[in-house]
């Protein structure tokens, strides 16, 4: 049966090491095929174990630290790639979470638990982390929210050509469609395409006025300038998304006295716009916890009412609190 600890505990020895390879590994270490692997390490990636480049096919793992939850609650939690398996830090004082069940989980493998330690005094949280060779950090969930950054588009790319079977981006449904580029003006948005021939890529096409020279009159064509701009499926999507089309939730926990942009609560986003990798780690960070998936969304739970503001600010996204 694949341990998905003992694996993480594995990472944490490699280092870094070549994405085929890893996709391979844990291809045979539990039996299943490279796509629902690929979707595990995807998990994986936003818990914080490990960085993945990718498009570079490369993989590094992140430091395993200390940090504590947001919310004063005295409840640290163990990120980054852990050496060791849950017993070594549950004999050190460390509460073994599970991971919440996963409803239409794809990959059908399981995540590595979480592990939390409660302390009374930040000596507590100290030896802990001494016994376990860990670095004690701010509170990492914090420090995310506010490095993160507003969306942009990326550097330019060649649009896709005739054959390499391009997709529109409905922004209505959240779902590609076939496009016929041949011969045609394209319409600014969302495409998806194949490149070489079985690489998906996704480029955002945008429109900017025409530049003239002040006293010259512009004769030229009279359609905007477009360009190409590489992206990934999930910054692409919000991209082209108005701020209200499947807009971000928030909902405060059901907690007396708790009031203010600290409030502890849950956000859920639409499967259709899931939250890019550096904005679903900084949710993930909250708790140690991997979302909860349902059928149309997914659900980080104790989110503060900031973090969320900030995660859909840098989505140019509209939050809807309850």
């Amino acid at each position: 049966m694949f341990d998905p600890d003992l694996f993480i505990s594995w990472l944490a020895e490699q280092g870094t090491g070549s994405l085929p390879a890893l996709i391979r590994d844990a291809s045979w270490a539990s039996g299943r095929d490279r796509k629902p692997v690929t979707q595990w390490l995807g998990r994986i990636e936003a818990l914080g174990a490990v960085t993945v480049d990718w498009r570079g096919g490369h993989w590094n793992t992140n430091p395993c630290q200390v940090t504590d939850l947001p919310g004063n609650t005295q409840t640290a939690v163990l990120t980054g790639a852990r050496p060791g398996c849950p017993d070594f830090y549950r004999a050190r004082g460390a509460l073994a979470m599970p991971q919440p069940p996963r409803e239409s989980e794809q990959s059908g493998i399981p995540l590595p638990t979480a592990l939390w330690l409660q302390y009374r005094k930040l000596s507590r949280l100290q030896e802990f982390a001494a016994a376990v060779g860990a670095a004690v950090v701010p509170c990492a969930a914090e420090s995310a929210a506010r490095n993160l950054s507003s969306l942009v588009p990326g550097p330019p790319i060649a649009p896709p050509s005739g054959d390499s079977s391009p997709e529109l981006l409905d922004p209505a449904t959240g779902r590609f469609r076939p496009v016929d580029l041949v011969g045609r003006r394209p319409v600014p948005g969302l495409y998806k395409y194949t490149k070489f021939g079985r690489m998906d890529t996704y480029a955002l096409l945008r429109e900017h006025p025409r530049e003239t020279t002040p006293g010259h009159r512009h004769t030229a064509s009279p359609h905007p300038e477009q360009t190409w701009h590489s992206v990934d499926r999930r910054a692409g999507i919000h991209h082209a998304l108005r701020p209200s089309t499947f807009p971000l939730r928030w909902k405060a926990d059901s907690v007396p006295g708790h009031t203010g942009q600290k409030t502890l609560g849950r956000l859920t986003a639409d499967r259709r716009a899931a939250l890019p990798m550096a904005q679903e780690r900084t949710a993930v960070l909250c708790t140690g916890l991997a979302s909860l998936r349902t059928t149309d969304a997914e659900h980080y739970d104790g989110v503060p009412l900031f973090i969320a503001d900030r995660i859909a600010r840098t989505l140019h996204r509209r939050l809807e609190t309850a």
